[in-house]
């Protein structure tokens, strides 16, 4: 009750001095962060009519009673309903008879709003010397008393109203949402933990790497060695995180660099010459937070459809570095350059669609031509601890 609302159930917006809005309506931060914006305008209204008296020939005691009827008279109006309002919201009741309770909490703050401003007219009137007492017509009098009314409404929580009843529809339409993403991220999560598994006994992956063993026995059985303990050390690092099902939670930068560097290891005992790679974190940025095994789907990516298919091979550069408060990473490859399909293809959709369901619009994924000949894919996301 007393802690903000999330941004799509508040009806506040970013600027400071509706911060209120924020706020559960009614609940006590409400009431004050309100009771404070309106206060500091009464109070400089009052302040003006004050001088204005004084400056109008008035003594200095009736400015300051003039000051105290104006702040008195508008602190009430603007206040009484709402105190009410919280006070029955406080209760904790069942939301129907908790509506019907603050409807009539309002009532009551109208009431009270009307007899404080008749009081303060007054002492106003009095003190100004004009008379307050007028003989209305019936008509004219019903205008009156609906245009206070209205007045009374506009600034006594009335136009609260409405946001308060609304409230529980926004947050249970909230909440719905947040499940639905939660699933789909979870099925999401499901997805590529599957595609992870298949990777690893993927025919194309382990048959060109063991077809490298077989042909390195005999003529060569130490780049033989070299490869299945490379193979084995990749095998070794990414199982073990899928095994714990923690594929949907974040990893750090420098888990999943280490997890590339494993993969091109094993690339480079199969590429031999025709590969080099570098992979390289800037201070700091090993240790932030970063989704599970989205980066090697780009660096696969860059190897697949890069490298593979240029004769001569190539290079692929890893960097990570923070720019203030987002992650930048970026795979460069000194490939084939951009083909038809560059940009599409299931992988490149899939890490699109983690990224937006992690991060919404705050994350993007960029492909452009390389320097080098190749392409260097991008992806910039907002900085979170690791988890």
């Amino acid at each position: 009750m007393n802690r903000p609302l999330p941004a799509a159930v508040a009806v506040g917006g970013p600027r400071r001095w509706l911060s209120y809005r924020t706020y559960p309506v009614f609940s006590w931060p409400w009431v004050r962060r309100r009771a404070l914006l309106f206060g500091l305008l009464i109070v400089a209204w009052g302040g003006l009519s004050g001088v204005m008296h004084y400056a109008g020939g008035g003594s200095a005691g009736d400015a300051a009673l003039v000051f105290a009827a104006f702040v008195f008279g508008a602190g009430v109006m603007v206040n009484a309903g709402p105190v009410l309002a919280a006070l029955v919201r406080h209760r904790r009741m069942p939301a129907r008879r908790e509506r019907a309770l603050v409807v009539v909490a309002l009532g009551l703050g109208l009431a009270l709003a009307f007899l404080a401003d008749m009081q303060s007219s007054a002492l106003l009137a009095e003190l100004s010397g004009t008379s307050f007492e007028r003989e209305l017509g019936a008509g004219a009098l019903a205008i009156n008393l609906l245009v206070l009314l209205v007045i009374y409404a506009f600034v006594g929580g009335g136009l609260a109203l409405r946001a308060y009843l609304g409230e529980e529809r926004r947050l249970a339409d909230y909440q719905a949402e947040r499940e639905v993403r939660r699933l789909q991220s979870e099925k999401l999560a499901a997805d590529q933990q599957l595609a992870m598994l298949q990777a690893q006994i993927e025919p194309h992956f382990l048959f060109n790497t063991l077809a490298t063993v077989r042909s390195s026995l005999r003529g060569d059985p130490n780049h033989a060695e070299a490869t299945l303990d490379a193979l084995c050390d990749y095998l070794r690092t990414t199982i073990p995180r899928l095994r714990r099902d923690e594929t949907g939670s974040l990893s750090t930068v420098e888990e999943q660099l280490e997890i590339c560097r494993r993969y091109l290891a094993v690339m480079k005992q199969r590429m031999g010459e025709r590969l080099d790679y570098e992979v390289h974190a800037e201070s700091g940025a090993g240790a932030l937070g970063f989704p599970p095994f989205i980066l090697l789907s780009l660096v696969e990516n860059a190897i697949r459809h890069g490298l593979e298919p240029k004769p001569g091979g190539g290079r692929i550069d890893i960097a990570a570095r923070r720019e203030n408060e987002h992650l930048r990473i970026s795979v460069e490859d000194s490939g084939v350059g951009f083909s038809p399909d560059s940009g599409s293809g299931v992988g490149l959709d899939n890490i699109r669609r983690q990224l937006k369901l992690r991060y919404g619009e705050g994350a993007r994924l960029r492909l452009e031509s390389s320097p080098a000949g190749g392409v260097r894919a991008t992806m910039i996301i907002p900085l979170e601890p690791a988890s």
